[in-house]
């Protein structure tokens, strides 16, 4: 079995597809996102779309985790915080 693993987009949509792009031209089985799909980019939601058409397993990273007020935001930088409120919104 041969899985392409990726994490950390935090809502870069140009980038996930590029990659997404790249995967497409290997024989890969399966595709693993370790998580942080939200956080600091423009496009959380398009890049969650994404990850749900395309990825077998998908797990939560801290910023996803915050997004959704599973964790608290104490111990983020003040960039990520204001980035978490955001896609709150």
């Amino acid at each position: 079995m041969k899985v392409a693993i990726i994490s950390d987009i935090h809502g870069n949509r140009q980038a996930f597809e590029a990659v997404l792009s790249d995967i497409a031209k290997e024989s890969i089985t399966e595709l693993w996102c370790l998580g942080d799909l939200v956080g600091y980019g423009a496009d959380p939601d398009a890049c969650v779309d994404l990850a749900r058409e395309h990825t077998d397993l998908c797990l939560a990273g801290n910023h996803d985790l915050a997004v959704a007020g599973k964790i608290p935001l104490d111990d983020f930088s003040r960039g990520a915080e204001i980035a978490v409120r955001w896609t709150r919104t």
